[in-house]
This record gives structure tokens, sequence and C-alpha cells, in this order.
């Protein structure tokens, strides 16, 4: 097939279908290019009130966990509705904050990051991702491969970041990462993050370095008030191998600050939508977050889904989620290549299932839902969905709902948050146990993650 008369879809599982993808063929941004830069400035002077900063550290104290929304590529526009219904139900039972990924948005117009952040102003923690791992000398022409040679963040968006594209011959260096840090400043961000450049695992003793470097040159530009997390972007083998989990595990221990934002690459998952399945890397995570609960390190785990919420169990403060399958994992991807005049079959719509903790597929989710004791979500995304239609915003922001109620639900638990967490569990992977004999739960429907977990929460 020549290239021309290819559509191409990007999935981060080995079982999924184009409907699971996001078309890498397309330039959502396109049509915005003639879009007034005027409000790249148009957050207010109160944006960078200490007050602000002030709300935010108190949500990183480690009293009640960290939910945080991940701004998508696509169907961001009902993030704020969801953000919204979240706060008001749970806000009593955790915090709640926002991540714009700052290379793949732009600095000004409807899809810029100062229009996010003023439509999600109710979360005080509000994250501007520098997402420097994905620079082309640090690990952006491995993601472009595994994206068929599409960058990780679309030229039409990352062109517009100078720190992003700034050419480094002589390395990382104290000015670079000073202007990574007010980039975000300038943003209107309440917690400002270190460049979170790709640590190699082959060169441990460099990668490092190189953190400690970073770390060190942000904490010289941050102000008195202002918030700064160490962030941390590695392979999972840094989890996975004692020699690399320890070093990485002495030198944030011996660092000054007191939160991290660790991001892990996970391998090709099996499902769509899909929970890690690793035993390694789960006990990986396990020691990353008891340890810094110890040493009192307040741990976010961004793009981790239900196992970010896990993870709160194992000592871990907060992580992210969001409605796409990049939102939920970072993790090593494939693309699909099919014909443009190739008929596409339909396509697999699918929901979260709360009582099963898991994603699946609607007509599961149906014959589920007719089970004793089961019924039909009736939040208000769901009740919105159209008969016969099904729309993917609504489906996602119901995802979130419900991811947050679980996080509440864990959080209030009588016996604290390690105890509700596994009730939780057991009752998901029971549910599981008894309806499998009445709706086969095979392939992607599979909950394979549930023993996992309850493995760990002992």
């Amino acid at each position: 097939m020549s290239g021309d008369d290819e559509l191409h879809f990007l999935v981060d599982s080995a079982n999924a279908d184009y409907s699971d993808a996001e078309n890498i063929d397309d330039d959502f941004f396109a049509a915005w290019d003639a879009e007034a830069e005027a409000d790249a400035v148009a957050l207010a002077e109160d944006s960078f009130d200490e007050e602000r900063f002030e709300a935010a550290r108190e949500c990183l104290q480690g009293g009640k966990p960290l939910f945080l929304i991940q701004r998508s590529h696509q169907h961001s526009s009902i993030i704020p509705a969801a953000l919204n219904h979240i706060n008001a139900l749970y806000g009593s039972s955790l915090n709640v904050g926002v991540v714009a990924p700052v290379p793949r948005m732009r600095p000004a117009g409807q899809s810029g990051i100062p229009t996010f952040f003023r439509n999600t102003a109710i979360a005080p923690i509000q994250i501007a991702d520098p997402e420097c791992f994905a620079r082309v000398d640090s690990f952006g022409t491995v993601l472009a491969d595994q994206r068929d040679g599409k960058p990780y963040a679309g030229s039409s968006t990352s062109g517009k970041w100078p720190y992003f594209n700034r050419s480094l011959p002589s390395g990382w260096t104290e000015e670079w990462v000073k202007e990574v840090v007010r980039t975000q400043r300038d943003l209107g961000a309440t917690v400002l993050l270190t460049p979170g450049l790709w640590m190699d695992p082959a060169d441990r003793t460099g990668s490092l370095r190189t953190l400690r470097d970073c770390v060190g040159w942000a904490r010289d530009e941050a102000r008195d008030h202002e918030n700064l997390a160490v962030n941390v972007t590695i392979p999972y083998t840094w989890l996975t191998t004692a020699r690399l989990r320890d070093a990485l595990l002495a030198d944030l221990l011996d660092m000054d600050e007191d939160i991290f934002y660790v991001r892990v690459r996970w391998p090709l998952l099996a499902q769509p939508y899909g929970q890690l399945a690793s035993p390694e890397i789960m006990d990986g995570y396990v020691e990353l977050s008891s340890v810094c609960e110890e040493n009192d390190k307040f741990l976010i785990l961004p793009n981790t889904a239900l196992t970010g919420w896990v993870a709160l169990a194992w000592g871990a403060g907060g992580f992210s989620t969001g409605i796409g399958t990049g939102e939920r994992s970072f993790a090593d991807t494939k693309v699909i290549k099919i014909k443009r005049t190739t008929p596409r079959p339909a396509p697999t719509n699918r929901t979260f299932r709360r009582s099963l903790l898991h994603v699946v597929d609607v007509a599961t989710d149906s014959l589920l839902s007719a089970l004793p004791g089961q019924s039909d979500c009736d939040c208000e995304f769901c009740r919105a969905q159209t008969p016969g239609l099904w729309d993917k915003a609504k489906s996602g922001a119901h995802y979130l709902l419900k991811t947050a109620e679980v996080v509440a639900e864990a959080s209030d638990h009588a016996r604290g948050r390690r105890a509700g967490t596994r009730a939780i569990a057991r009752e998901a992977r029971n549910f599981r146990d008894a309806a499998s004999s009445v709706v086969p739960l095979n392939n992607a429907n599979d909950p394979k993650h549930l023993d996992l977990w309850l493995d760990r929460l002992k």
C-alpha cells in the first residue's frame, strides 16, 4: 500500500482495532492557524497571586488524594463540566487538578493553555507539563518511530514553544532549564515542573546527574512562594531492575524537594483502555510509592489511570488520567494501517464499568446491567447519551466521574485508604467471578488486573 492510500491509527495495546485509536494523519489544530495570539498574556495579574500557590500547596500535603485530569487531544471540551461535577460531588474527599501538555497545545486561542486553565479554574492544581522527554534530543525520536514517523508533539503546536525546539549542541544548560520553568510560570501553572528529560537506563550515572542538575537549576529559578515538583520520566526498567530502582530512590530521597512527578513508560498493553498487568512493574510501583510515603515525599503518578488509583493505597499522593488512551497510560504504541478505500467495520464502543473496575464493550455492559443487583449507569453523562448513537466525550466524562468516585470512596473508608481500596477491588473481583458464568468476560473485557492488585493489597 502506498502512504497516500492509507489511514494510520495509533494504539497502545496489542489487542485493539481502529475504533480504539487516534487518527495520526489529521492535524486537529490546523484550522486554528489564523487565531490571534493576543491572549497569550490573557491570564490576569491575579493568576500569579500567591494565594493560588498557597491553595495548591495545601493540596500537596498528603491529606486528601490528588485526582488530576489530563487534557486530552480530542473531546477535551467536556473536561470542565466533568471537573465541576467531580468537585461538587467528591471535593470533600479528594483534591482536583488538571494537566496541560504544553508542546501539544497552543500558547493562545481557543485551543490554548490559558483558555484551558481559565475553563478549569476551579482546580487548585494546574500543571503545564513541559514534556521535554519528547524533544528529538531526548526520547522524541523513539516516540516518533513508534508512531510511523509522526512526532509525539506535532509541529503545529510544538513549533510555538521555543524551549521545546531550542538547539542545545553542548547539552542541557542552566539557562534552558530556567526557560522551561519561566514558560510554565507565564502560563499560570500553580505547580512548576523540572524538565522531565528521558532517563536512559543504559547511562544510569549520566541520567541521574542530569536529573540532579535540572532540579538544582529549576530550584534557583523558582520563587519562594512557588511549588516545584521534580519531574522524572523513565522506562519501566528503572522500576523492575533492582540496581536502577535503588539508585533512583536514593537520589530522590537525597533531594530537598518533597513533590515528585514520576512518569513511567509501560510496554505495549494487552487490552485497549486496559490497566497495567505486569507483576514486576507493579511491584516497582509498590516500592516507589511506599518509600515516598515513608519519607514524607508526595508522589504523583501521571498517566496511570486505575493503576494510579491503587497506588494511592501503597503510598502515592496522586495520579492523573483522562479521556483518551494516551492520557490513561504512557505506553509503547503501534500503528494500524488500513486502505482509505477499505470499508471500516462498525466501531467497538466501550464504557467503564464501575462494578468491574474495567472498560468493556457496550454490548457486554448492557448484559452486565441486566444481572441481579446491577443497573445501567445513571450519571448525568450516561443519561445524556443519545439512544442508537455513541458519544465518546460523554463516555470519557463518565469514566472520569466514576474513577473519582472510587478515589473518594477509598479515601473515606473507615479503616483507611488501603482497606478501602482492597474492599472495592475485592467487590469487583467477586462480581467478575459471579458474572463471568453468565456473561463471558473474554479478551479485552477481562479485568486481569484485579488479582494482581489484590495480591498487593493484603
